[in-house]
């Protein structure tokens, strides 16, 4: 025996909506119906069973078709007698292995309706009872989602600081040399989109005009963009245009697609591929695609739109420049090499001759989308030496070091400002440029020796910059030029404030050409005190910005050839520079300080793992990770640390255990627990610690970790979450244990601090 219905009437038996099975022999159903109830009779035919809506005709058995599971609705079986629904529920149990619905006896349909009621009250319960299952089940599954949300956004941040890993080769096109391909058109890879890094199309001529080619690419099944580009045609040139995406796509199960969209004249076509033989219309494109694993590279990718829905950049990320922004990148003025130790990726360097400059023009910057450009400078060398940088219209890229100066709208510049010693950082507001992109020129100037310094990361993000940057210092005078003595200057660069020392060269205010005369961001009151009196703190927590990432290799560009090791070698030939003032730059004015900051050598480091954050009332601490650690010609590939705060007092803990690297070379810790050996030293027992370290490398090693503690922990902040105010009190409490190295002891005189 088996049920059958009515092809047309399957959708409504597996809708799930509330049915009852009325037997043959029942008078009457009609009162059962409901616009919540539907009455389905259940007509003997032979061995079948033929289920149907009531007031319908039963279907031909020959029409029917047999159903695969009972109709999982019904929440009662009424006949006249238990023998003639028997056949409807032995099929259920056998057909579902459930029990079936209760069998309710009754002559006519108005005599069921009062059994009916406390079965419908009992159906009632039970789907109030599994909504409020579903409904706590759906509250754990968005905790979860949350909980991973927020575990990828960490996982993001600390994968973004590293250098970007190249990705590889998973389709190769070759152009060929048949007729090339104009307008429109859509173009299946014929590979799947997951963990696609970049594409790229060959184009069959130069471009010119107005026009621009607009390429998207689509999951083929739901049609989703997963990325979409611009280019101008003044871009375009013969060869393979390589279109990189912002990081690796996920496991996305679709087939790549690429639409072809051009708009305007002046634009050439794209070429065939030499080896298809397949439909005209389904893959005729010359295309190369690389992959690679999510994470493993943060690019603001060449002529990126991120117009389309989901594809903005996310906050708090920086990413890296992509290799089409470094090939373009060439010398304005002075000598600029190519830097790396071992396999770390290359790094600019700058050199000067004494009174004269040295410029690197990077000539199209993509800043769709992205607020906020970050340049940081390491090692730098001879006395009197300032940097500079100036953001220029895209389509306007200065011709020479003397055009720099000069402005125009759409155009700014930091002036020059002195480094300090360890070196410093720009962090300017990319709104000056007023487009997708810009041109960033960066530049060093010599004063009475031969200055050197390394650009350690430029980077950009969607981050906004902060509206309150510290107060306006006395900004060194811009680069005078003999070009054209009557052409005004450019107006200063937004420079808002760094995690830097007071000597970094980033604490000008905001002013671009048109509004020179009026700051976009007005200063703080004044803190500076009288003569007499302490200065007062800052009333506002310090703000911190990512660690240093550095640069990806060049390949391929006009500078690759330079790339040597760090040490002096041959100039390249570039322009002529232009006639330098002989006016030195002025210093920026110093912060005043509750209390005098150390004297330390110029300690740098990579990137900072943050192993576990634990909060608490009167204990919590920061166990840390602290990779490639360097101070002058000392460099330590790892440090641990856990630094923590006990009723308030800040302390330092090293420890030998597993996980634990093996960092002091005469290990002067006498305590152990559990966990092994470790070393715990309190604030009041820094100075002691420190004097008793007979290690000369283990006491640079110290001193070096303690002059970079605060921003160590600041990043360890930032990887944990914490929010600005509570990354504020760590920092302050580093801080208080830095100082303690420079307090004097009694009858001792106090210790300078450097940079005021």
């Amino acid at each position: 025996m088996t049920l059958r219905a009515d092809p047309a009437h399957l959708p409504r038996l597996a809708g799930g909506s509330p049915i009852v099975l009325v037997a043959e022999g029942v008078m009457d159903p009609s009162p059962l119906a409901s616009p919540a109830l539907e009455v389905w009779l259940a007509s003997s035919r032979g061995d079948a069973i033929l289920l149907h809506p009531a007031g319908t005709r039963a279907p031909e058995p020959a029409t029917s078709v047999s159903l695969a599971t009972p109709p999982m609705g019904t929440i009662a079986l009424i006949a006249t007698e238990r023998l003639r629904i028997a056949p409807i529920a032995r099929w259920w149990t056998e057909s579902s292995g459930l029990a079936a619905p209760p069998f309710l006896p009754a002559a006519t349909g108005q005599a069921a309706l009062a059994g009916l009621l406390p079965i419908l009250a009992k159906a009632l319960s039970s789907a109030h009872a599994r909504e409020a299952s579903l409904g706590r089940a759906l509250v754990a599954a968005r905790e979860e989602l949350e909980e991973t949300r927020q575990a990828m956004a960490a996982a993001s941040r600390v994968m973004a600081h590293r250098p970007p890993k190249p990705p590889r080769l998973v389709l190769s096109g070759e152009a060929g040399d048949g007729p090339v391909l104009q307008g429109a058109g859509r173009h299946v890879l014929g590979i799947g989109l997951a963990r696609l890094a970049a594409i790229a199309v060959h184009v069959a001529g130069a471009g010119q005009g107005e026009g621009q080619l607009h390429l998207r690419l689509r999951g083929g099944e739901s049609e989703r963009v997963v990325g979409f580009w611009t280019v101008p045609a003044s871009a375009l040139a013969q060869g393979w245009l390589v279109l990189d995406l912002p990081t690796p796509l996920g496991a996305l199960r679709e087939t790549a697609v690429l639409e072809v969209i051009p708009e305007g004249p002046g634009l050439p076509g794209l070429s065939r591929d030499a080896r298809w033989a397949g439909a005209a219309g389904d893959h005729p494109l010359a295309l190369r695609a690389w992959a690679g694993e999510p994470g493993d590279r943060y690019l603001a990718p060449a002529f990126w739109t991120p117009g389309e829905v989901g594809l903005a950049p996310p906050r708090a990320l920086p990413f890296a420049l992509p290799a089409m922004t470094w090939e373009a990148a060439r010398p304005l003025a002075g000598q600029v090499d190519l830097v790396a130790l071992g396999t770390e990726a290359p790094r600019p360097l700058l050199r000067a001759r004494p009174g004269e400059q040295a410029v690197l023009l990077l000539p199209r910057l993509d800043t769709a989308g992205l607020h906020r450009l970050r340049i940081a400078f390491a090692e730098p060398t001879g006395h009197g030496s300032s940097v500079s940088a100036w953001l220029h219209p895209a389509d306007r890229p200065p011709a020479d070091a003397a055009a720099l100066e000069r402005g125009g709208d759409g155009t700014a510049t930091t002036g020059w400002h002195r480094l300090p010693d360890d070196g410093g950082e720009f962090n300017l507001s990319l709104a000056v440029s007023r487009g997708a992109a810009a041109s960033l020129a960066i530049g060093l100037r010599a004063g009475s020796e031969d200055a050197v310094v390394e650009i350690t990361q430029i980077a950009v993000s969607a981050d906004q910059v902060d509206e309150a940057p510290l107060p306006r210092a006395e900004a060194s005078p811009p680069l005078v030029t003999r070009a054209d003595p009557a052409t005004p200057l450019a107006a200063p660069l937004p420079v808002p404030a760094s995690n830097l020392d007071v000597a970094s060269p980033v604490a000008a205010g905001i002013v671009t050409r048109e509004d020179s005369a009026v700051p976009l961001t007005p200063p703080r009151p004044a803190m500076a005190a009288s003569p007499t009196e302490h200065p007062a703190p800052p009333t506002s927590p310090p703000r911190y910005s990512p660690p240093v990432l550095p640069l990806p290799p060049l390949p391929g560009s006009p500078l690759a050839a330079a790339i040597r090791p760090a040490s002096p070698a041959q100039a390249m030939p570039v322009p002529s520079p232009a006639r330098p003032s002989t006016e030195p730059p002025k210093p920026l004015a110093p912060i005043p300080r509750v209390a005098p900051r150390p004297a330390r050598p110029s300690a740098r480091y990579e990137i900072v793992r943050l192993h576990q954050h634990l909060p608490g009332e009167s204990y919590r601490h920061l166990d840390l990770t602290v990779a490639s650690l360097a101070a002058g010609a000392a460099r330590w590939a790892a440090l641990r640390v856990k630094f923590a705060t006990k009723d308030g007092e800040p302390r330092l803990e090293f420890r030998q255990a597993p996980g634990w690297p093996n960092m002091f070379r005469d290990w002067l810790g006498r305590a152990s627990d559990k966990f092994g050996p470790f070393l715990r030293i309190a604030m009041p027992e820094l100075r002691d610690f420190l004097a008793s370290i007979t290690d000369e490398r283990d006491a640079a090693m110290m001193r070096a970790l303690i002059s970079v503690l605060p921003r160590i922990v600041e990043d360890g902040c930032r990887q944990a979450g914490l929010s600005v105010a509570d990354t504020a009190g760590w920092v302050e409490k580093a801080e208080l244990l830095q100082q303690e190295t420079t307090r004097p002891a009694e009858g001792e005189p106090a210790t300078p601090a450097r940079g005021g």
